[in-house]
């Protein structure tokens, strides 16, 4: 199944014809597109209907059904989108754009993901080599029995194109295969056309079973078969059959022996008519057919004898051919003439152009000789040697062939008698043959045909002769004479061939096998050949009206004329002629066809073609003739565009960054302007190191143009040297392709005379200066003054009485970025200004500030014109500006001229100010990712390089940079903004460069010079920074404009253009753009205090309420993008910048604006731990059982590394812990942003440090202290210094409430910044699967000073000395609170005694009496014996 959307596309593709014209309407081409699109939703409906209703075939797998229904919901999809876009009020290019999407998307649909079926494709086959090939798709070529599922190709003629692969192989074969590609004249020019051959034919692939299909679409002709065979003879004395080497009558090849009694008819066929001669097409035109132009040529051939020297004697030469044969005139049966150079005459209907010339564009010596040992042979050398015995050298002369209506009918006579008789000539049997007989020709052949017809359908079409079987089948078509027009016109913007920038052009048409040439156009890349080409007697094989519906292709091929070597190949056109059968049939006309160079569009050619059917019709009349010599048919009226009196006024004001030429400097140069045939010229310069802008720069000459502006020819602009012993060398050209876009009408000269006043008022002190006293080189630039104050109005004595006059610059920054965050409420308030911030460069807002000059790419040499590649042609830029109009031809006086007012071109000197604000999304070039970027600034000779203040590893830097750089324009013209990457050890890479152009910001009239502010302050942070004021602006720009001086009523009232303004239209009582103070306005008192103090003047505010009505450049922040020539076109971030200018002479030069980053303040956060409850209880006593803690507090900043802690608390029996410990963070603090400065190295192995910016964030935790083991993290507990919780005053009513939580607005939050000091309670938490859970409350109290603050009062950490504001005692701990380890006294009295007490006793009183008993036992036996023994023995 293939849906082919060509229906549409061909609107698609008339709608864009139709819009390219002038007189078009816009509603009628979104009409005709609508209704296309309208036919398109009909043929969706029938593609969805009949795809549903379509069975499936039995043989269709799971990827064709899954196809299918892909399809049919695409459909689907694109019948919404369509009928949605027809209801949809949108624009012709939306139109347009969403019609092409459309339209790729169901080509898309059309690609077989399974496809079965191989391509089709045609091989040029010379010999056994592929020499050149096509590749057709076989799904456009498929055959169906439904129309819609047909390829769209199949059975309709094509021209189609062979690709060569080689070719040098491809030039050598190509007039052998019959095939040599349309509009080359010789083969050699092929060496620089990666082009093939042109077939044009119809294709057809089906199955067997549809192959009588085939018959029915193969218009033109009917389907025969033939019987061939050939006649052969051989030359022996006279033409015939003795030494032949081939059989008398044999097939084409000479090998198979056919005579005429041998064939057999076939079953089911017969023989229809008797033997004819019927010779080859092809050998019956000449080398020059098809051609109005060819080159002659002959050969001088000379014989020495051994040893002896050569003559110089002309009438000893002999004169032949390129094969060697002598050139013999044959006066009677027994006499020739041997034929000289002088004897040879043009063929009948051609004439001679030129005379006889030597070729020396060859292999040869300096006369043109080549050498060999012995005539005819092919070894010919340029270098002469003793052994050389024979020299030749070819003689060329032109001819052109005439329209003379009976030299033509003579020629074709001839040519049809040699065709009659149908004999082949060859010098030998196996050799290629042509039509003339030459005297040494030794073969010859002609060819029979017998026709055949069937006599029942189904019978195969194969006859056979002598055991051997041979078919010939081939489709007999009828030709149809026609008349080819090509109306080439002009061409613009071609390739330059030559090492000048230019060419040589001229075209070659090629049309089927007919070939014609255009004249040459001497040095132009826009030539205007002004040539009509025709070709008669075209014989075309197929049904006209076939032919009207699928043409021929055209080919043109552009080539530059060298007068040594080859001609260069310059690009082609492939188009289609208009096909009319009669004069009534629409003519064409003219259209612009790109000129296709490769795989590159290089230019563009205004041309027509027309093919006439010449059967007996009335053709047009014959073009008219050129005057002599040329003598060449002319674009009839009828083509050629109308033309009418027009004025073309160019502004040159000068040439910039002009590249040496032969090695010297341009320093003279001059222009030379060409459209339309008429050429003018400005003066030269006379020294463009001094000054590059020409002396009277405003050239205005009257062309014959088209009135259709698509017809409009280019406008060359070309820079010429003036050098020594009066030279002149082209040192650069540029091409305006249409000078269309410079078209303005006759009633927008006056409007546009208006603005150019305009910019010479406004550049009034530069006007009092002039050439001759402005020296540029060697002279020292004047010193800058400054003004400190450039208002009437008085400063208030107070310094104090304007609230905003603390605001510093960044503080308008960011509130004009939407930085809500880093911008004061206060600010934003009071309704002070904002800059206009572009998210792009300046120029894109004000179309690139060419109101008074353009820049037009200056080029040279052999190649394109691409102004974006930093490899091509550009060696200078040309500033200028074109204006284009008609002049009226009905006797009503003429418009005022365009450049009737313009600025003096003397030098001006100026201050440039350049603000870098900040690098975005820099590109990395370290290896860790990051970039040490620094700004580099070259306007001129001056360069500015801030290489010691580089920032270190960053890739959106503050750069905050203001540089002040005294120029000269036009010299120093250009201002180079470049980020460099800072290494250590080796060269600094490049990140990205911009370039401003500030010439073209200075003669602009939007006044770039100095953005216009919103609001005019006579002081504080938004004072007025211009050199002039408003109501000398305003003046200004109302003289220049021709709307006489403001007449001022009061400070209030203005009447400026006859409209009365008024402060309070723009500033009323509650008008928002009035800024104000937040004080009450219900009186008049109040209203009047409204209005901020730091404002100035009422009339100055009044007269910029006006300005900032025109369109003039506000005060704004311009983003500029970077980009690196290593990559062309790729981003490398952007910058955040703008610039100023200030003429040095008229004007003080004001203040510049400090844009200098916000340094941090030095802070120090104290925070005083004083207690602990409730803690959770996260350890068991080994000894006791009881549940306790050893507690203790650690806290630290974000983004700091220094971790601070308490000592711990240990053997907390109930959550509660005593500390009396100071925590003193030191940090750096931006108040007017609301952050913290962190500065430290990313890595130990960083070599500088990186600068962070981060919300000032406290964070406190509490944990479990273990010995042995890692300690046990209890809670924690976060506080953003600038929105923390409100402490709870007492630790009964403290809990996880109290702190802010997403769905917890009604918080109460302080900032510890205003509040300077809190102290209280705070719940520490964990939290699992976002439910917090309390596990301890910390009595804090936290104190904000500034380092000044912290000097006066200073306090140490812990309890360190200085131990004050507070002092901190000794917590009173219970006297449980100890480390077992360091203190066993205390744990046997508070754990062992207080809980084993009465086992101690115990145990030591039975331990005693165990004692007591051992003892007794151990003493009592003796004891006992010895009371004993004292008893029974008396003393």
């Amino acid at each position: 199944m293939h849906i082919y959307p060509v229906t549409q596309e061909g609107g698609l593709n008339h709608v864009k014809l139709l819009a390219r014209e002038d007189d078009v309407i816009i509603d009628n081409l979104k009409q005709l597109l609508c209704h296309t699109l309208s036919d398109f939703i009909e043929d969706l409906v029938k593609d969805i209907r009949w795809l549903d209703e379509t069975p499936l075939p039995q043989y269709f797998n799971k990827l064709d059904k899954f196809t299918k229904d892909r399809r049919t919901h695409e459909l689907i999809y694109l019948l919404g989108e369509t009928n949605q876009v027809l209801t949809t009020d949108i624009s012709l290019e939306e139109l347009i754009g969403e019609t092409e999407d459309y339209v790729a998307r169901l080509c898309l649909q059309t690609t077989e993901p399974q496809n079965a079926i191989p391509d089709v494709v045609i091989w040029m086959i010379s010999g056994n080599k592929r020499i050149a090939s096509c590749r057709i798709p076989a799904s456009s070529l498929m055959f169906s029995e439904t129309s819609r599922c047909r390829g769209k190709m199949c059975g309709k003629f094509q021209t189609i194109f062979l690709t060569v692969s080689n070719i040098k192989e491809y030039t050598g074969v190509l007039m052998n295969a019959h095939l040599q590609p349309p509009g080359v004249e010789k083969l050699e020019d092929l060496e620089d056309q990666k082009g093939g051959a042109q077939v044009r034919l119809l294709l057809w692939l089906g199955l067997e079973q549809f192959q009588s299909e085939w018959a029915k679409e193969a218009m033109g002709g009917n389907v025969a078969v033939y019987a061939e065979t050939y006649e052969n003879q051989a030359f022996f004395v006279k033409w015939g059959t003795m030494r032949l080497t081939r059989p008398d009558w044999s097939d084409a090849k000479g090998k198979v022996k056919q005579p005429k009694e041998v064939f057999v008819v076939p079953d089911g066929w017969k023989w229809d008519g008797d033997w004819f001669i019927n010779p080859e097409l092809s050998i019956a035109f000449e080398a020059d057919e098809g051609l109005n132009e060819w080159q002659e040529d002959i050969y001088e051939n000379q014989i020495r004898a051994p040893f002896s020297s050569w003559t110089n004697d002309p009438t000893k030469s002999y004169w032949s051919d390129v094969r060697g044969d002598k050139l013999i005139a044959q006066e009677n049966e027994k006499e020739a003439k041997e034929l000289t150079r002088d004897d040879i005459q043009p063929p009948e209907g051609w004439r001679w152009v030129g005379n006889w010339q030597v070729d020396k564009n060859r292999a040869c010596d300096k006369e043109g000789w080549e050498y060999s040992i012995e005539p005819g042979s092919s070894g010919y050398t340029p270098i002469e040697r003793n052994v050389h015995l024979c020299r030749h050298r070819r003689w060329v002369i032109t001819r052109l062939r005439l329209t003379d209506p009976k030299a033509l009918e003579k020629k074709m006579e001839k040519r049809k008698k040699a065709i009659e008789e149908g004999w082949e000539y060859a010098r030998l049997a196996n050799l290629p043959y042509h039509l003339t007989e030459h005297s040494l020709d030794l073969a010859r052949r002609r060819r029979w045909h017998r026709k055949m017809v069937a006599m029942n359908e189904g019978k195969p079409a194969v006859f056979y002769f002598e055991g051997e079987k041979k078919a010939s089948t081939c489709k007999k078509c009828y030709h149809h004479k026609y008349q080819l027009r090509a109306y080439l016109y002009q061409a613009r913007d071609m390739y330059s061939a030559d090492k000048t920038g230019l060419s040589d052009p001229y075209c070659v048409l090629g049309f089927g096998r007919y070939s014609a040439r255009s004249r040459v156009v001497k040095e132009s890349v826009c030539p205007t050949w002004d040539q009509t080409i025709l070709i008669d007697q075209i014989k075309l094989f197929g049904d006209p009206t076939t032919i009207r519906e699928s043409p021929p292709k055209i080919l043109l091929n552009f080539f530059d004329k060298d007068t040594i070597g080859k001609a260069g190949f310059i690009g082609k056109v492939v188009c289609e002629p208009v096909v009319r059968f009669s004069t009534k049939d629409p003519a064409p006309r003219l259209d612009w066809y790109p000129i296709d160079r490769y795989t590159k569009t290089e230019g563009e050619c205004l041309a027509a073609f027309e093919l006439l059917l010449d059967e007996g019709g009335d053709l047009p009349f014959q073009p008219p003739t050129a005057p002599p010599p040329d003598r060449h048919f002319i674009v009839p009226s009828g083509i050629r565009p109308i033309l009418q009196k027009t004025r073309i006024e160019v502004l040159c004001w000068g040439v910039r960054d002009m590249k040496r030429f032969q090695l010297l400097p341009v320093e003279s140069p001059y222009v030379e302007l060409e459209c339309g045939g008429t050429v003018v010229q400005t003066k030269h310069i006379q020294k463009v190191s001094r000054n590059p802008n020409f002396p009277d720069p405003v050239v205005t000459f009257d062309v014959l143009l088209p009135k259709e502006q698509l017809h409009a020819p280019p406008l060359n602009i070309r820079i010429v040297e003036k050098r020594a012993f009066g030279r002149a060398s082209m040192v650069g050209t540029h091409i305006i392709k249409s000078v269309k876009a410079f078209f303005v009408e006759p009633n927008a000269v006056q409007q546009h005379n208006k603005i150019l006043a305009m910019v010479v008022k406004s550049m009034t002190p530069q006007l009092q200066q002039t050439q001759d006293t402005q020296s540029i080189g060697g002279k020292e630039a004047s010193p800058v003054k400054y003004v400190e104050d450039i208002t009437n109005a008085p400063i208030a004595a107070d310094p104090d009485a304007s609230k905003g006059s603390g605001f510093d610059w960044w503080t308008k920054y960011y509130y004009s970025i939407g930085d809500d965050q880093r911008t004061l409420e206060e600010y934003v308030n009071q309704g002070h200004d904002r800059m206009v911030v572009y998210s792009h460069e300046l120029e894109e807002a004000f179309n690139n500030f060419t109101d008074l000059v353009q820049n037009f790419p200056l080029f040279r040499g052999k190649g394109s014109r691409d102004p974006n590649d930093p490899e091509g042609q550009v060696v200078g830029l040309f500033k200028g500006s074109v204006k284009v109009y008609p002049l009226p031809d009905d006797g009503s006086p003429m418009p005022d001229r365009i450049f009737s007012h313009i600025p003096s071109s003397a030098p001006v000197e100026c201050v440039a100010r350049v603000y870098i604000v900040k690098g975005i999304a820099l590109q990395p070039q370290d290896p860790d990712g990051k970039s040490d970027p620094y700004i580099k600034i070259k306007i001129g000779k001056n360069t500015i390089n801030d290489k010691e203040n580089f920032i270190a590893n960053n890739l959106d830097p503050l750069f905050g940079k203001m540089f002040e750089i005294p120029i000269t324009l036009p010299t120093d013209h250009t201002l180079t903004v470049t980020v460099m990457d800072y290494d250590y050890t080796s060269a600094d890479d490049l990140i990205g460069t911009t370039s401003i152009d500030l010439e073209n910001r200075y003669l602009s009239y939007h006044r770039a010079l100095c953005g216009i502010p919103q609001s005019y302050y006579k002081q504080g942070s938004n004072k007025w920074r211009d050199s002039a004021l408003p109501k000398e602006i305003l003046k200004e720009y109302c003289l220049s404009m021709n709307l006489g001086e403001p007449q001022w009523k009061s400070s209030t009232d203005v009447v400026v253009d006859r409209t009365i303004y008024t402060l309070e239209q723009f500033e009323g009582d509650n008008s928002e753009r009035a800024p104000h103070l937040d004080t009450d306005g219900s009186t008049e008192e109040g209203k009047k205090s409204r209005v901020h103090p730091d404002l100035g003047a009422d009339d100055q505010r009044l007269a910029l309420h006006i300005l900032r009505e025109r369109k003039l450049v506000p005060e704004h922040i311009e983003t500029r993008t970077l980009y690196n020539p290593l990559q062309p076109g790729i981003s490398q971030g952007k910058l955040h910048m703008w610039v100023d200018i200030f003429p040095k002479t008229g004007a003080n030069i004001p203040p510049p604006i400090d844009i200098s980053p916000r340094k941090p303040e030095k802070y120090y956060l104290r925070i005083v731990v004083w207690n602990t409850k409730d803690v959770l209880l996260d350890e068991v006593s080994v000894a006791t059982g009881e549940a306790m803690s050893d507690i203790y507090v650690k806290g630290w900043l974000r983004g700091q590394d220094e971790t601070q802690k308490t000592d711990t608390h240990f053997r907390s029996l109930d959550g509660e812990g005593n500390f009396n410990w100071r925590f003193v963070y030191k940090f750096d603090y931006l108040a007017a942003e609301k952050v913290v400065v962190i500065k430290k190295k990313e890595h130990f192995y960083s070599l500088d440090k990186s600068e962070t910016h981060l919300p000032p964030v406290l964070t406190m935790q509490v944990w479990d202290n273990d010995l042995f083991s890692p300690d046990d993290f209890i809670g924690t507990l976060d506080l953003n210094l600038l929105a923390m919780a409100e402490p709870a005053r007492d630790a009964s009513v403290c809990s996880v409430d109290q702190l802010p939580e997403l769905g917890k607005p009604d918080v109460k939050l302080v900032n510890l910044f205003e509040q300077k000091r809190l102290k209280g309670w705070w719940p520490v938490f964990t939290e699992e699967e976002g439910v917090r859970e309390l596990t301890g409350k910390l009595e804090l109290e936290m104190e904000v000073v500034t380092e000044e603050e912290h000097n006066l009062k200073p306090a140490g950490k812990a309890r360190d000395e200085p131990n004050l504001n507070p002092k901190l005692d000794p917590p009173n701990r219970p006297a449980t609170s100890f480390l077992w380890f360091t203190s066993p006294w205390k744990t046997f009295k508070h754990i062992i005694w207080k809980h084993y007490k009465m086992w101690i006793i115990g145990t030591v009183l039975v331990l005693f009496l165990v004692i007591f008993i051992v003892i007794f036992i151990y003493t009592a036996p003796s004891t006992i014996m010895q009371t004993i023994v004292q008893g029974i023995l008396p003393g």
